[in-house]
């Protein structure tokens, strides 16, 4: 149960107080070539320069963490095992060569409330730290613009707080308390970004030292989903549910932090989910998975204010869910479905995308947790 309704298909539709309920069905536990993986080391191979994902595979009471050349994963080297409780993965996040994750503790019976244990993995040295024991495990840590701090939050039954730990000094600091909030990360001044769950829906709100909150706009009456700050710390894209010809469907929206106005994005596939959503590195490209039609393959689109969209290499049938773009733009690490919908979304697997027309799949003996980019080698 507890992993099932950890990760996987909450980058389809993630919302902090709803991810334990969108399980939507089971998903399926990949079944892949037996016999060991090919754990080789990076060396001097052609795929020297090519950009470097880093990924997990899921185990019942451990994940093993990977690192291997975006045009050949199975080119892989394992840089760590991670222990934890049993049916509980890691929820990791990455900053450079730094992957700060949550987990269960390992050995313990852990449920929905127990507070998990918050790490920073160094992927290049392999050091990794201890910074709190009092986490959410099922809100993803945010690193701040400078590197030098990790955002995470901590429940208490229906209340939360937000925190930040110096990574140097290990000393944290309360930013704020409140039901229904979860962090989003900093705006360009600096500010505490997070969003907030009522029964008025979903708002996101900006936050300075002992200041007041400010709302900075309200995203949507009902829950949203993957709430992503743009790489120039401006703006917000997120999935909200809307009316489109008699049928409710989830679609991205870009909202301004400072003005609260909304960004006109091109209405790509007006009729159809949306999934993701993932920025381009240099923020200019808003990227989103697309319901297929019947036993056919969607691709991901690139939306960009003002511009016409642009389609990458789409799967033979099902969709893609982005979730994180190389430097440069050049190779997108993205989850691929095999069925219809986020309801009847099939059997899932990772890829990676090149620009192109290059996919490259990313398999492991168990899920494959996704974790992020290494800068190039």
């Amino acid at each position: 149960m507890a992993r099932l309704s950890r990760l996987s298909i909450s980058r389809l539709l993630d919302h902090p107080r709803t991810v334990t309920a969108v399980a939507i069905g089971a998903v399926v536990v990949l079944g892949l070539v037996a016999g060991l993986l090919r754990l080789l080391p990076i060396g001097s191979r052609p795929t020297d320069g090519v950009p470097r994902i880093v990924f997990a595979a899921f185990g019942r009471t451990s994940d093993i963490l990977y690192v291997a050349p975006a045009t050949n994963p199975d080119e892989r080297e394992v840089i760590g095992k991670i222990e934890h409780a049993q049916d509980w993965g890691i929820n990791p996040t990455m900053r450079g060569d730094l992957i700060a994750y949550v987990a269960m503790p390992p050995g313990s019976a852990a449920t929905a409330t127990t507070p998990a244990e918050l790490w920073v993995l160094n992927a290049s040295t392999q050091d990794r730290t201890r910074l709190a024991r009092d986490a959410d495990v099922y809100i993803q840590p945010r690193f701040a613009p400078d590197g030098k701090s990790i955002l995470y939050r901590r429940s208490a039954g229906d209340t939360q707080a937000i925190l930040s730990v110096d990574l140097a000094s290990q000393a944290r600091t309360v930013l704020h308390e409140g039901r229904g909030i979860t962090p989003l990360g900093h705006d360009a001044a600096g500010s505490l970004v997070y969003s907030q769950l009522s029964s008025a829906g979903t708002d996101v709100y900006t936050k300075r030292g002992a200041d007041a909150p400010r709302l900075a706009f309200h995203a949507s009456d009902e829950p949203v989903q993957g709430l992503q700050i743009s790489p120039d710390a401006e703006s917000v894209a997120f999935l909200a549910m809307e009316l489109r010809a008699e049928r409710i469907v989830s679609r991205a929206i870009v909202m301004r932090l400072d003005s609260g106005q909304r960004v006109p994005l091109p209405d790509t596939n007006p009729l159809a989910e949306q999934y993701g959503p993932a920025w381009t590195r240099d923020g200019a490209n808003i990227s989103v998975g697309q319901q297929p039609p019947p036993g056919a393959g969607a691709p991901v689109v690139l939306l960009q204010p003002g511009e016409v969209s642009h389609a990458l290499p789409p799967p033979a049938k099902g969709f893609d869910v982005p979730f994180a773009w190389s430097d440069g733009g050049t190779y997108l690490l993205a989850r691929t479905l095999d069925g219809e919908s986020a309801h009847n979304a099939g059997r899932e697997s990772a890829v990676v995308i090149a620009t192109n027309g290059q996919r490259y799949p990313v398999s492991t003996p168990g899920e494959v947790i996704l974790v992020g980019w290494l800068p190039n080698a």
